[in-house]
């Protein structure tokens, strides 16, 4: 469903759910010459906070490493890149909304 999302907001999906040892990337997207890396998160409530805060520093730095490992794997020269987090709620309903946060978090940001 995010996939689809992305390709709507023109969005090229390059790779969907690229393991590695040690981390794991839902999405991986190119729009012009940038490449993204997308978490996606579902919930069903937000008894636990937002899809958005389960993406937290432990997350964060395994994102960080299979992106790398991608981009040494398959880059010929580093992109522009950046990370994104695809929040999916249940509505009203049943019916899922979507909201996109373009670069959610970039490697070497303190941790707050």
């Amino acid at each position: 469903m995010a996939a689809r999302w992305l390709e709507r907001k023109g969005y090229e999906i390059v790779w969907r759910n690229f393991l590695c040892r040690g981390g794991e990337l839902d999405i991986i997207a190119r729009r012009k010459d940038m490449l993204v890396f997308v978490e996606v998160k579902t919930r069903d409530n937000t008894r636990f906070g937002s899809p958005a805060e389960a993406v937290d520093a432990k997350k964060r730095r395994r994102m960080v490493l299979a992106a790398n490992v991608f981009l040494l794997r398959y880059g010929n020269s580093p992109p522009v890149c950046r990370f994104d987090v695809i929040e999916v709620e249940s509505g009203r309903n049943g019916a899922e909304e979507v909201s996109h946060i373009p670069d959610a978090f970039r490697p070497g940001w303190a941790e707050r």
